[in-house]
């Protein structure tokens, strides 16, 4: 009875955080830029469409965003990136030739992710597009007004506050345009991470042993359409609890409560594949990571969810789940370091999510708030409440490397500059911890570049 008690506090609280966090999607955020108006002062200047200055809309432009990511998640100020302004320039240009906001455009750049090729980027970013008016009659308009304009459109709905203001995005492109009857003003924003840059040498990678499955596998990109309910749930990380594999290579995945278990897993999608990764393909020296693949190493065929229940060769009076769901492959060396990454996929063979190795270890904190969201599992929802401790050069050691766990946990955190103030702050304090730390972890945290850098030059 305590028990569950206790349990209902806890989603109590949660409930409370959540609602506060809806609420201010829709009105707080315009209105932490709008009480700030005297910061922008240098673009109060009025707005003329007929000498339209691209720099300074730009300028305005991400100057309030950037503000409003650091008052939200504390993520340092996006890095723009000249070719991903070319990209978005092809859009802006796009919409006011046609007077109309739309992502598409004329083949053979149709979508976002054919112009981000162009530029030799992966398809790995995501672009948004706005439009707002480019005068207001007799009223003063000024960058300022039309910049406000344009950001609050983005952020009209949670769907759009939580995309813009992700803290996976740390690089950018900008760029906009007026229509021919000189009406409206359009705007693409191309936001990326580092697995929008490609760093891999496919010329190279074929002098080396190391095998990676070769295509896509069939297996396509994260769509947010069909993938929103699998990366909302937060009780599917339970699931990477359930594998392991033993000396000989085979893959099992095991539950001490089969009806939770299967419970569980019918939440997860519709197949799973294992991805295979070589530790040594983020060696230091020549790394083989390909980000034009929604995989890393090696993959399984896709195992359907319903087959993996059905295949519980426990006992039928016991409540044990077991089953065998896969073997590492033949071209790996079993004394060969690997992590196996658990894809989560739609019938579409849409990788919804990727699960990874369980960086958290018990984590304690003494706020109540943040340490009922981390028994719950919201940990993106915590983490963010204690980035706010990263400007406090005094942030005691303990709490520095909570944060580090908790970044290093998802995809989303850990390749953003959360994670990598956190890890550069850890060296100053203490270089040997964070190092064992690092080893500890899933392979796949050195997808963040700066992380990887810091590590390859202080750890080994």
């Amino acid at each position: 009875m305590l028990r569950s008690k206790f349990f209902f506090v806890f989603l109590l609280i949660l409930l409370v955080f959540k609602t506060q966090t809806y609420s201010q999607t829709h009105t707080s955020y315009t209105e932490l830029i709008s009480k700030n108006r005297e910061k922008y002062q240098p673009f109060q200047k009025n707005f003329n469409p007929l000498k339209f200055d691209q720099t300074v809309l730009k300028n305005c432009f991400m100057e309030m965003l950037n503000d409003l990511r650091k008052q939200i998640y504390y993520c340092t100020p996006l890095i723009n990136l000249q070719m991903l302004d070319s990209a978005a320039l092809m859009q802006a240009d796009y919409q006011a030739f046609k007077d109309n906001l739309t992502f598409n455009n004329e083949a053979p750049y149709q979508n976002s992710s054919q112009r981000l090729k162009k530029y030799g980027f992966t398809e790995q970013g995501r672009e948004f597009v706005a439009k707002a008016k480019a005068h207001q009659g007799d009223k003063d308009y000024s960058y300022y007004d039309l910049s406000f304009e344009l950001l609050t459109s983005l952020l009209k709905t949670s769907s759009g506050v939580s995309s813009v203001l992700s803290p996976k995005y740390t690089i950018y492109g900008f760029s906009g345009a007026i229509d021919r009857n000189i009406r409206s003003v359009y705007i693409s924003l191309v936001m990326g991470n580092d697995f929008t840059i490609q760093v891999f040498n496919s010329v190279g990678s074929k002098q080396k042993d190391l095998p990676i499955t070769k295509g896509l596998a069939g297996l396509k990109f994260y769509n947010e359409t069909v993938c929103k309910k699998c990366v909302e749930d937060n009780s599917l990380e339970q699931i990477y609890d359930f594998l392991y594999w033993d000396e000989d290579g085979d893959v099992y995945l095991h539950a001490e409560d089969a009806n939770q278990f299967k419970k569980l897993f019918r939440k997860a999608g519709t197949f799973i594949v294992l991805d295979f990764i070589q530790k040594e393909q983020y060696n230091c020296r020549v790394p083989q990571v390909d980000y034009n693949k929604p995989f890393r190493g090696i993959v399984s065929k896709p195992i359907s969810i319903e087959k993996i229940i059905s295949s519980n060769d426990s006992s039928a009076k016991s409540n044990v789940f077991h089953a065998k769901i896969g073997s590492i492959p033949p071209q790996i060396e079993l004394n060969k370091p690997i992590d196996i990454n658990l894809l989560l996929l739609t019938d579409k063979k849409v990788v919804c999510r990727t699960l990874i190795k369980k960086n958290l270890d018990n984590i304690i904190i003494a706020d109540t708030q943040v340490d009922s969201l981390i028994k719950l599992q919201s940990y993106e929802r915590a983490l963010a409440l204690l980035a706010l401790h990263l400007s406090d050069t005094t942030i005691s050691e303990s709490l520095l490397f909570s944060i580090i766990q908790l970044a290093a946990h998802k995809e989303i955190t850990y390749i953003s500059s959360i994670f990598t103030q956190a890890v550069q702050l850890a060296l100053h304090k203490n270089p040997q911890g964070l190092c064992k730390l690092l080893d500890q972890f899933s392979v796949s945290v050195f997808d963040n570049k700066e992380v990887k850098k810091r590590y390859c030059n202080i750890c080994h």
